[in-house]
C-alpha cells in the first residue's frame, strides 16, 4: 500500500509536490502551536507575529540562495560576486528613489533592469575563465566583487549623489496588518505579495519551457548537452541575466528595513552569509530545498533575535552552526558533476627548485648568497631610518606576510579555499591578549598557546573538508570570520574576553618590545620561523603527499596514503602559524576592539597572496606585502578595491601562478643560459617548456570547444521534461 502510494505521488507534478509539501508544513506548524500544553510556550518564546515576520524575511534569503544555486549548477563554482551584483544594482535604484525622488516601484523595476544587466556583464568576465578549474573561477568571482563594489561607489556617491544609508525607509505602500507583536508594514508586505508570483515564473521558466529545459539538461551533463546540440555558452548567459534579476530584486525589497550602505565592500560577507547557509543545506542542488531552508533560516533568524533582546549578532553564530552541520551530515551525496575538477588548483602550480645539476654551480651559488645579503640589508637596514608610525605598518605588513604563509600550505599545496584565515588570527589575539592582560604570562608561552587555539580552530572548521569533496571550506571559513567579527569579538556580547591595555612585555628580560623597531624585528624573526617551518615540511614526504593528495585522493588512496591524517597536518600547520600571528597582532594593536578583525581582511588577504601567487613562499609573501603597501597610498582612497580586483581578474587569466610564477619564469631564463654555456642537460627544465606547449594546444583546443559550444544545432534537439532533473 505505502508503495503504491509512493508511486502515485511520483506521478503528481513536481510543482504540486512542491506545493503539498509546503501545505503539509504549514498544517504541521499549526497542530504544534495548537498541541495541548505547546501553545503557551510557543506564544512566549516564538509569538505568530515573529515566525510570520520570519517567513517573510526567510523568503528573500530564499530567492537569494536560489540564484547561487542556478549559477553553481551552470558553471560548477561558489559565486562570492553575487552579493556585490545585488547591491550594484540594489543601491543605484535606491538612490534613484531617495535623492532623484524617482517613484519606488519604478526604481524596483530599473533596478532589476540594471541587475539582469549586471548578470550578463559578469558571464562575459566568467567566460574568459571557462578552461579554467572551478577553484579558479571561485577566487575570479572575489575579483568581480571587488570591482563592483568600487562600480557601486563611484555610481552612487558622483552620479546620483547617494552617499550613506544606515537606516531604514518608508515606502509608498501604505498598508498594516497586525500580528500581536509584531505589525507589519508595508515593505514586508510587498515582499509577500512578490516573491510567490516570482518563485512561480521561476517554476514555470525551467520546467515548462525549452530554455528551461536546456538549462537543467546542461546543469547535469554540460558534455552530453553540447553533443546534443544545445548552446551552453547562451543558455549561462541567461541563466546569469535571471540570476543577476534575482539578485537585485532581493536587494531592493529587503532594503527598507534593513537600511542601505553604499560601496562598501565589507558588507558583501555578512549579506551573501544567510543565502550561502541555505544554498548549502540544499547541497548546491536542490531550487525546493533551499527555499525552505531559506523560510527556515530566516523563522530562526526572528525567533533568535526575539529571544535575545533585538540582537542582530547572534544569527550569524547560527549561520555558522548551520553550515558547519549540514556539511558534516551530506557526506557522500554529493553527485559526480559535484565532484569533478574540485581537486585541482592550477593557479598554484608548485614552483619547482633549482634543478640538481645547476645548484651547487659557482654562479648559482654566489648569486644566491648575493640576492639573501642584499634583501637581509633592505628589510633590515631601511626600516631602522624610518619614523615609528612607518615601522608599525612594517610590522602590521609582517604579521599579514605570515598569515600568508598559512594560506600557502593550506590552499596553495592543500587545494583548500580559505575566506577567513584572518578569523584564526583573531582567535589568537584573543588567547594572546587575555593571557597577557590578565595573567602576565611570558611572551614565549602565550605565543605557544595563541598557536594552539588557531590549530584547533582551523581543525574545528575544516573537518567537513575531511568528509566532502568541493568548494565548502570557503563557505564555512567564511561563516566563522562572520560570526567572529559580529557576535563574539562584540563588547555587548562578551566584554569580559576583549583585552583592552594589552602592554608590550620584555622579551628575554632585556629586548624593549614598545621600541618600533623591535617589535618589527621581532615579527620578522617569526615570519622567518614560519618559512623555514613550511619550506622543512614542502621539502619532507609530508610535503610530498600533501601535494599529492590535493592532485588526485582517489590515487593517493590507492598508494596506502593516509589522506585524512594528510589533510589534518595541512589545517593544524596553517592554523598554528595563523595563531602565533594573531599573538603578534594583538602586541601592534595593543587591544582586540569591535571590527579588528572584518571579514573582509580575509577576502583581501586571499586575493593579493593570489595575485603574489600561491604556489610558493615567496610569492604569496611578495603580493601581500607590495598591496599593503599600496593599502597605505591615501591617494588612491576608496578606489583600493578596484586595483585588487582587476589585478586578481588579469593575474588568474594572464599568469596564473602569480608574481612568483612570474620570477621563477626569470630564473629558469637564466638558469636555461647558464647550462648551455656550461654544456649540462638538465631535463627537468626541457620539461618545463615541453609542458608550457602543450598546455598552450590545450588551451587553444579550450578555446575551439569553446567557440562550437555557440554553433547553432542543425537539427534542435529537446529532451522530454523529465530526463533532467
Amino acid at each position: 500500500m505505502i508503495d503504491d502510494l509512493r508511486e502515485r505521488l511520483d506521478d503528481l507534478p513536481r510543482p504540486v509536490r512542491i506545493g503539498g509539501a509546503v501545505v503539509l508544513v504549514a498544517v504541521l506548524v499549526w497542530a504544534i502551536y495548537n498541541a495541548p500544553g505547546t501553545g503557551p510556550y510557543l506564544d512566549e518564546k516564538a509569538p505568530w507575529g515573529i515566525v510570520v515576520a520570519g517567513m517573510i524575511v526567510g523568503t528573500v534569503t530564499a530567492l537569494l540562495a536560489m540564484g547561487l544555486i542556478l549559477i553553481y549548477r551552470t558553471n560548477r563554482f561558489i559565486n562570492f560576486a553575487y552579493g556585490s551584483m545585488g547591491s550594484f544594482a540594489g543601491v543605484i535604484a535606491i538612490g534613484l528613489h531617495l535623492e532623484k525622488g524617482m517613484n519606488f516601484f519604478v526604481a524596483l523595476g530599473i533596478g532589476v533592469a540594471i541587475g539582469i544587466a549586471t548578470g550578463a556583464l559578469v558571464d562575459l568576465i566568467v567566460r574568459r575563465f571557462r578552461t579554467s578549474s572551478r577553484l579558479i573561477l571561485t577566487v575570479a568571482s572575489i575579483g568581480i566583487g571587488q570591482m563592483l563594489a568600487v562600480a557601486e561607489l563611484l555610481i552612487a556617491t558622483k552620479a546620483i549623489g547617494f552617499v550613506s544609508l544606515t537606516g531604514g525607509f518608508t515606502i509608498p505602500l501604505d498598508i498594516t496588518l497586525d500580528m500581536g507583536v509584531k505589525t507589519l508594514t508595508g515593505d514586508e508586505i510587498l515582499i509577500g505579495m512578490v516573491i510567490p508570483p516570482v518563485l512561480a515564473g521561476l517554476a514555470w521558466f525551467l520546467l515548462r519551457t525549452d530554455v528551461g529545459i536546456a538549462v537543467r539538461a546542461a546543469a547535469e551533463n554540460s558534455d552530453r548537452a553540447l553533443l546534443l546540440g544545445i548552446p551552453i555558452k547562451r543558455l549561462s548567459t541567461i541563466v546569469w541575466m535571471v540570476a543577476g534579476g534575482l539578485a537585485a530584486l532581493t536587494f531592493v525589497l529587503k532594503a527598507p528595513f534593513s537600511g542601505v550602505v553604499p560601496g562598501v565592500a565589507s558588507a558583501g560577507p555578512v549579506v551573501l552569509l544567510p543565502a550561502l547557509a541555505a544554498a548549502v543545506v540544499a547541497r548546491m542542488e536542490s531550487l525546493p530545498i533551499a527555499f525552505g531552508a531559506g523560510v527556515a533560516l530566516g523563522i530562526v533568524e526572528q525567533v533568535v533575535r526575539w529571544n535575545t533582546s533585538g540582537s542582530p549578532t547572534f544569527q550569524n553564530m547560527v549561520f555558522l552552526v548551520v553550515i558547519l552541520g549540514a556539511l558534516l551530515l551530506q557526506r557522500g551525496k554529493l553527485s559526480r558533476a559535484e565532484e569533478s575538477g574540485t581537486s585541482s588548483w592550477s593557479a598554484t602550480a608548485v614552483l619547482k627548485p633549482i634543478p640538481e645539476e645547476l645548484r651547487r654551480l659557482p654562479e648559482v651559488l654566489w648569486t644566491k648568497r648575493a640576492l639573501a645579503v642584499v634583501l637581509a640589508l633592505v628589510v633590515l637596514i631601511v626600516p631602522n631610518t624610518w619614523g615609528p608610525s612607518n615601522q608599525f605598518l612594517a610590522a602590521l605588513g609582517i604579521v599579514w606576510a605570515m598569515v600568508a604563509v598559512s594560506l600557502v600550505v593550506l590552499t596553495g599545496w592543500g587545494g583548500h579555499i580559505s575566506l577567513g584565515q584572518f578569523a584564526i588570527v583573531g582567535v589568537g589575539a584573543l588567547v594572546a591578549g587575555n593571557l597577557i592582560a590578565d595573567y602576565n604570562t611570558d611572551l614565549l608561552l602565550v605565543l605557544l598557546a595563541s598557536g594552539t587555539a588557531g590549530a584547533i580552530i582551523s581543525l574545528l572548521v575544516g573537518l567537513p573538508a575531511l568528509r566532502i569533496k568541493g568548494l565548502f571550506l570557503a563557505v564555512t571559513t567564511l561563516a566563522l570570520a562572520v560570526a567572529l567579527d559580529r557576535y563574539v569579538i562584540n563588547v555587548n556580547n562578551f566584554p569580559s574576553i576583549l583585552p583592552s591595555g594589552v602592554d608590550r612585555p620584555l622579551f628575554l628580560e632585556r629586548i624593549e618590545l614598545s621600541d618600533g623597531y623591535n617589535m618589527y624585528v621581532f615579527c620578522l624573526a617569526f615570519l622567518l620561523l614560519a618559512i623555514l617551518a613550511a619550506q622543512g615540511v614542502r621539502k619532507a614526504r609530508a610535503g610530498r603527499v600533501i601535494i599529492a593528495t590535493r592532485d588526485n585522493e582517489r590515487a593517493a588512496d590507492a598508494a596506502a596514503v593516509p589522506t585524512t591524517q594528510v589533510k589534518l597536518a595541512a589545517f593544524l600547520l596553517a592554523g598554528v602559524v595563523a595563531g602565533v600571528a594573531g599573538g603578534l597582532h594583538v602586541l601592534l594593536l595593543t587591544s582586540v576592539e569591535f571590527g579588528s578583525y572584518p571579514p573582509y581582511d580575509s577576502i583581501n588577504l586571499f586575493a593579493t597572496a593570489v595575485i603574489g601567487g600561491l604556489g610558493s613562499i615567496a610569492g604569496a609573501v611578495t603580493g601581500v606585502l607590495l598591496f599593503r603597501y599600496i593599502e597605505t597610498i591615501t591617494a588612491l582612497g576608496d578606489i583600493r578595491p578596484l586595483l585588487t580586483g582587476g589585478v586578481l581578474l588579469i593575474v588568474l587569466l594572464v599568469l596564473p601562478g602569480g608574481i612568483g610564477q612570474l620570477i621563477y619564469n626569470l630564473r629558469d631564463r637564466i638558469l636555461i643560459r647558464v647550462a648551455e654555456r656550461r654544456g649540462i642537460l638538465v631535463p627537468s627544465l626541457v620539461a618545463d617548456k615541453r609542458e608550457a606547449g602543450a598546455k598552450h594546444a590545450e588551451n587553444e583546443v579550450g578555446l575551439l570547444q569553446g567557440a562550437l559550444s555557440d554553433a547553432p544545432s542543425p537539427t534542435p534537439v529537446r529532451e522530454p521534461a523529465g530526463t533532467a532533473s
